[in-house]
This record gives C-alpha cells, structure tokens and sequence, in this order.
C-alpha cells in the first residue's frame, strides 16, 4: 500500500494526508452529522420523513448522521431549509483546534432522541405563551445560562 504524504510547509516535515479509511470520519463531518441528526430529532422527524423532503435516500441520511458521508455545501443548505436553520447552525459548538473537547461541548449531545421529542412534544402542550417563556428562562437558568432577567419575565400565576 502506499501512503500519500504532504509537505507540510510550515516546518518543512512530512506528514501522511489524513484518509478516511485509516483515520475514520473527520471529526467535523462527525460534528456536522450529530447536529444534523439533533435538530430533526428536535423538529420529530425520522431519517425517511428528512431524506424525502431533502429528496436523497434514508441511508444517505444515516451516512451524514454518522459523519461516514461528507455533506456537500448545497446539500447542507437544503437540510438547513427543510430543518430551518441557518447553515451556521451545524457548524456551532464546532471545538477549536487545539481546545479542549469539553470545554466546547454541547450539553444537548448527551439527550437521547427520545427524551428531545419528550421535551417537545410538552412543551408544545404549553398553550399560554407567558408560561412558556417562564418554563423556557427556568430551565436556562437551570442549565446556567446567565442571560437570566428576572424582571423581564413575570410568572404567571398558577393555580395548582
């Protein structure tokens, strides 16, 4: 076998190009993929309900998912149309080089399918929208997230 190297010009070193079959997915169509598959997980769509509006088959769908199959530009722009989402979405969270991996993490990585449509589809039940919003800023802050304005949400009152 042979190996296809590189010169790297930077330090004048010789690398071997990274490949798919030795090295596996590159970790940015890996990344891409699970932000792919999180949102249509988010929005309750399956692989075939995605894979027919994007119009490419259901495994090709698991291929991107799975990051084994690059996502081309424009396919990425029509996913990002049916799922509606900017391009950039799929890219967020995305580890720097060099950074550590969980300093950059994102925390809805560890959901299961299950439990994003779960929290959907309850949320979902949630008809008055003042309760909606003062469900959505407890569970930011919650989770930490400091954009917490107490003075600008006023809970409803709730008669349990």
């Amino acid at each position: 076998m042979t190996v296809i190297t590189a010169n790297n010009k930077q330090d004048g070193a010789t690398r071997r190009r990274r490949t798919a079959k030795l090295d596996g997915p590159h970790p940015i169509d890996v990344h891409v993929g699970s932000r792919v598959r999180h949102r249509r997980a988010m929005l309750g769509l399956n692989q075939t309900e995605l894979a027919l509006k994007v119009g490419v088959t259901f495994q090709s769908i698991q291929k991107y998912e799975r990051g084994s199959n690059r996502v081309s530009a424009s396919r990425l722009q029509e996913i990002a149309e049916v799922l509606g989402v900017s391009v950039n979405h799929f890219f967020e969270g995305l580890v720097p080089a060099g950074a550590a991996p969980e300093a950059c993490a994102a925390p809805a990585e560890s959901l299961t399918s299950q439990e994003i449509r779960d929290l959907n589809a309850t949320f979902a039940l949630i008809k008055d929208k003042t309760v909606r919003q003062a469900v959505l800023q407890l569970l930011k802050r919650v989770a930490g997230i400091p954009a917490f304005d107490s003075a600008a949400v006023s809970l409803p009152s709730l008669n349990l």
